[in-house]
């Protein structure tokens, strides 16, 4: 059997012939690199290409729901929509373009943000090891608005805030209070649950109307 290994050093060391052809081929393969390179740079100068390729970075940290109330207290005077979700609950990936909408859809009212709770504790795999799956799918959603990855374990953060499973949206008012948590612990939006579209909007169109004639 031929060892794969030291093949191309019995090769090279036999065949200078085609050792000189292998040095001509890299030659001109590196004549041709350092053209590409030439142009890749010149059309990297051009301003518009530049503008086009810069995208602004999704915001994302690790912490825990105090780290969501001191957000909401900053936010005073404005309503607050929190989105628990997770990168392994379709409802909630299914529902969370609606949620990134709010945000342009009422940009002086409301303020967006997001806590995702793929974190389910464990010695061998930290809160930090789930940031490149959620900061991606943030990304795609081009979710420019606080998003907290939770550093606590879903089994022990659920019970704390007595909620049974996902998705959920807490909507606080302008006093930072709760006005209204959507759920479906209790079956209460059937079995497809809640959506922003035919149950938060509604409400929260509501809430920017009634308070905005105070």
């Amino acid at each position: 059997m031929v060892n794969l290994r030291q093949t191309p050093v019995i090769f090279f060391e036999e065949k200078s012939f085609w050792t000189t052809v292998f040095c001509s081929t890299l030659l001109i393969l590196s004549s041709a690199c350092e053209s590409s390179e030439s142009t890749d740079l010149t059309e990297a100068a051009s301003p518009s290409q530049a503008s086009n390729e810069s995208v602004t970075p999704v915001p994302l940290e690790i912490g825990d729901w105090r780290r969501v109330e001191e957000l909401i207290r900053e936010h005073a005077g404005q309503i607050v929509v929190v989105d628990l979700w997770s990168t392994s609950c379709p409802p909630c990936i299914q529902e969370f373009p609606d949620f990134v909408a709010l945000q342009q859809r009422f940009p002086e009212s409301v303020v967006c943000i997001s806590f995702n709770c793929d974190y389910f504790g464990g010695k061998r795999h930290s809160p930090e090891s789930f940031r490149p799956q959620v900061k991606q799918f943030l990304t795609k959603q081009r979710a420019h608005f606080p998003n907290i990855l939770s550093n606590v374990a879903a089994e022990e953060f659920f019970p704390s805030i007595e909620l049974a499973s996902m998705p959920a949206t807490y909507v606080y008012d302008r006093q930072g209070k709760v006005a209204k948590r959507f759920d479906n612990d209790h079956g209460y939006y059937g079995k497809g649950g809640y959506t922003y579209q035919k149950d938060v909007i509604p409400f929260l169109k509501s809430l920017v109307e009634q308070q905005q004639t105070k």
